[in-house]
């Protein structure tokens, strides 16, 4: 079954399944039951046997049985999604947080398995009414992800049904380039307008690292800011420093990174951003249409990495 079949067929987010989202089927045992259960009825009556076609009906009861017991079991059952997860970069698996209910408290679902054919199903043996789980899926792509279908099945009570359903969510998770480790170098640019407002404008100019002194070498430091005249005098390692003022103005851009490919740009700038903001460190942004004025902490870092997961080279 597609993809769009599956989401047709779904319940949406919160929605308790109903009769009309059960639906129930018999698995492969299920079906050798049925066709073993009609040969000997077949036979019964073939050769007036009744205590064959006793059983044999006997048999077909306990089906039926089971077919109300496996409704029963998904009857009344609701997915949630939960907090979206934070941080979650491209090349990694991302754990999905979902909230099982039941519209009767007293009710447990029993044998209840999750799956969404992009990870590892999930197999929970008794489902109590505020049960959280959570699903696997791999990122492979930057961007927003798009939350799989979960198929819910269960072959309550005997194995010879199999009652399933479709969950489906509208929620979307924000993936980040992945980070490419690579040595950077903050620019200095002129002629770039300073805004309060962080967005994407258009611009031409080229960057020159300025400095205003130095400072002694401390781990974490990139290797490009280091100054080897100092340390061919014999004065160690030291590293250039900027002024608050100059600081204002650094900025991160594809100048800053070694690299014409435009995916390893992205990652390369990713793991440059997320390095910056670990360090405690005030830089601007440029990248193609993409600016962003200086700044630094958390949400200076997600303001960027937004842009870039969101930026679409065709567009250029």
């Amino acid at each position: 079954m597609s993809y769009r079949s599956k989401k047709r067929w779904a319940i949406s987010s919160g929605e308790a399944l109903t009769r009309r989202r059960i639906y129930l089927l018999p698995n492969k045992s299920g079906i050798i039951f049925i066709i073993t259960c009609v040969l000997m009825i077949g036979f019964g009556l073939n050769y007036e046997n009744n205590l064959v076609l006793f059983i044999a009906l006997f048999a077909l009861s306990v089906l039926i049985t089971s077919v109300y017991y496996s409704y029963e079991n998904l009857r009344g059952l609701s997915i949630s999604y939960r907090e979206s997860p934070n941080n979650i970069y491209a090349g990694e698996s991302i754990y999905i947080p979902l909230y099982l209910n039941n519209a009767d408290s007293r009710h447990n679902v029993r044998e209840l398995h999750l799956m969404t054919g992009e990870g590892p199903d999930i197999f929970i043996e008794n489902t109590p009414a505020g049960h959280n789980s959570q699903l696997t899926c791999s990122c492979p792509r930057r961007g927003y992800f798009e939350i799989p279908v979960i198929k819910i099945e269960s072959l309550y009570p005997l194995g010879l049904i199999r009652g399933f359903s479709y969950c489906s969510f509208d929620e979307m998770v924000l993936v980040y380039p992945k980070p490419v480790s690579c040595e950077y170098m903050l620019q200095k640019e002129a002629g770039v307008p300073v805004s309060k407002n962080d967005g994407i404008r258009s611009t031409n100019t080229h960057g020159n690292d300025e400095i205003s002194g130095l400072k002694k070498y401390t781990p974490g430091d990139s290797v490009n800011l280091i100054d080897w005249k100092q340390l061919a005098l014999g004065r160690g390692l030291m590293v250039k420093d900027f002024s608050a003022d100059d600081a204002m103005d650094m900025y991160l851009t594809e100048n800053s990174i070694k690299s014409s490919e435009f995916e390893e740009q992205i990652s390369m700038l990713t793991y440059a951003v997320t390095d910056l903001t670990r360090r405690n460190i005030q830089f601007g942004f440029k990248f193609r249409e993409i600016y962003i004025s200086p700044g630094f902490g958390h949400e200076h870092q997600q303001r960027i990495l937004k842009q870039l997961a969101l930026y679409n080279n065709s567009s250029i």
